[in-house]
């Protein structure tokens, strides 16, 4: 038989059940807008029935039901789901930085526009123009000058301003490890508590929201595997590297963090690519206008400079006649036209000859800071020499020899300085390592070249944009399970509300029944 206080027990399981499901789920609302959290729930059951007790069966029933109880408190969260979200999350933040990278980028050239490099170089070409109309305006020999500078400025700086934003990409670099290796750290520590609160039969619910947290978080910084065995024994992969065992940290360094494949810092590296392509391409395109390879070809009446080799025949005036490919002697007026290949404008210009007296020919226009014979956007300069002094800005092809020796330049010709305006329609050839264009003038192949970053910079948008919807859809799915519903949890409030307050009437009832036994009944006899 059972006892008599079995009711009572039974409606205190469901008291104390009920309140702690009410708590769950006030737990549950409290959280709906914090970051990272999943909502819980008490897993109820059937607890343990009475069995009636005797060694054979008898008259009295038995499986008598004692109430409910809690069994556990767990989060409702799928792993698959997390792993997903994960792994497109480290793309979105890749694709993230590279798309204000290129961003920046184009902002440094700033294309199309009049202030730009290719605005300047139209000027530089134009000046040019305006010289060779009339060699002898001291006007148009300023402006070669003050043009080319303007160029030069430019050219440095976008070099200055590649280099700034390289640095601050390799800061942005700094500040995730330093990042990363906090996170790894926390999570490590997390590791400890979850494993010292399960290890008494709990579900450490909050904690591991907390971990689940940080892994999102590390996940936007660079690519991570991760493994928890039914044992708690919890492992984490950065980049490649483990970095998590349990509740021992390692931190990452920047090799580590060089050899990430997805995340922000595999962004950030990739993103310095993406700098010093654009940077190879203008060095290559101002090494190509200045010293590369380019045939030109000059008026009749040139007088040769230095010994020089044409692609033509050319007939001097005296009537010689020189086959192409063989020298022709320095000072010799060439009655003929004349194509020479030379080292780009300053080989041309070393053909010209200024406006002082005596004639000076020789002279390259650009030189180099550093004295190197390489010419990039960093260390190009207009040669000081003619900076300082306009009668050297080569303008004319020609000279004539006074009795006594002294050579006198032909101010009113404009040979060179018209073969100068020519460079700008002439094709050159570009190294295949930086550009798809091999050949084609210098504005041609910067068109290329700013058509090839456009379009570079529209596929990663176009990619970023993509992953953000994976992204999102991913997330919602997660929230879809994951996340707090203040609808059920208001169902939820009411249902174990109407429990509780059932229970407490039934216990009510039952201490009714205790007292009405205990207080109101006699014993017979007495």
């Amino acid at each position: 038989m059972t006892s008599t206080f079995l009711g009572l027990e039974t409606t205190r399981r469901a008291v104390m059940t009920n309140s702690l499901a009410l708590q769950t789920v006030g737990h549950n609302i409290s959280n709906a807008a914090t970051a990272g959290y999943t909502r819980q729930r008490v897993n109820l059951s059937a607890s343990r029935p009475q069995e009636a007790v005797g060694m054979q069966t008898s008259t009295t029933p038995g499986q008598i039901g004692t109430g409910v109880q809690a069994d556990s408190i767990t989060r409702i969260r799928e792993n698959y789901l997390d792993t997903q979200y994960r792994r497109e999350n480290q793309s979105l933040h890749y694709w993230s930085v590279r798309n204000e990278n290129f961003d920046s980028i184009q902002s440094i050239l700033n294309e199309p526009s009049d202030n730009g490099i290719r605005g300047v170089m139209d000027e530089f070409w134009d000046s040019w123009e305006v010289l060779n109309s009339d060699p002898t305006l001291m006007s148009a020999r300023v402006d070669v000058i003050s043009t080319a500078v303007n160029l030069v400025d430019t050219l440095h700086q976008a070099n200055d301003s590649l280099n700034s934003l390289s640095s601050d990409l390799d800061n942005s670099i700094a500040a995730k490890v330093s990042s990363a290796n906090t996170i790894i750290a926390n999570i490590a520590q997390l590791n400890d508590y979850i494993r010292k609160a399960e290890s008494l039969g709990g579900n450490a619910n909050d904690y591991r929201d907390q971990r689940d947290l940080l892994l999102d978080q590390l996940s936007a910084i660079g690519d991570i595997e991760y493994t928890e065995t039914e044992d708690g024994d919890f492992t984490l992969t950065f980049a490649g590297t483990q970095v998590v065992d349990n509740n021992e940290a390692t931190e990452i360094t920047n090799d580590i963090a060089a050899s990430a494949t997805s995340g922000e810092l595999a962004g950030y590296v990739q993103a310095k690519s993406d700098i010093e392509h654009v940077r190879d391409q203008l060095n290559a395109m101002v090494q190509t206008l200045v010293s590369g390879d380019v045939d030109v070809t000059l008026s009749n009446g040139y007088v040769t400079s230095q010994a020089m080799v044409a692609k033509n025949d050319v007939t001097l005036k005296d009537g010689t006649v020189i086959p192409a490919g063989n020298t022709i002697p320095a000072g010799s007026e060439i009655t003929s036209s004349v194509t020479f290949t030379v080292k780009g404008l300053n080989g041309l210009h070393s053909l010209g000859y200024g406006t002082g007296d005596p004639a000076t020919n020789g002279i390259p226009f650009f030189t180099t800071t550093d004295g190197g014979s390489d010419f990039t956007i960093a260390n190009i300069q207009v040669n000081p020499v003619v900076a300082a002094d306009t009668s050297k800005v080569a303008a004319s092809g020609k000279y004539e020899t006074a009795a006594d020796g002294t050579k006198t330049t032909i101010k009113g010709n404009s040979d060179v300085a018209f073969a100068i305006t020519s460079l700008r329609d002439k094709v050159f050839s570009y190294p295949s390592a930086v550009t798809n264009l091999t050949s084609g003038t210098i504005d041609d192949y910067f068109r290329a070249m700013t058509s090839e970053l456009g379009t570079t910079a529209d596929n990663v948008s176009r990619n970023l944009s993509n992953q953000q919807t994976l992204v999102d859809a991913a997330d919602t799915r997660r929230q879809e399970v994951s996340g707090v519903s203040l609808d059920e949890e208001m169902t939820d409030i009411i249902k174990y509300q109407h429990s509780y307050n059932a229970a407490a009437r039934m216990m009510t009832t039952i201490d009714e029944m205790l007292d009405r036994i205990i207080n109101s009944m006699g014993r017979v006899g007495l």
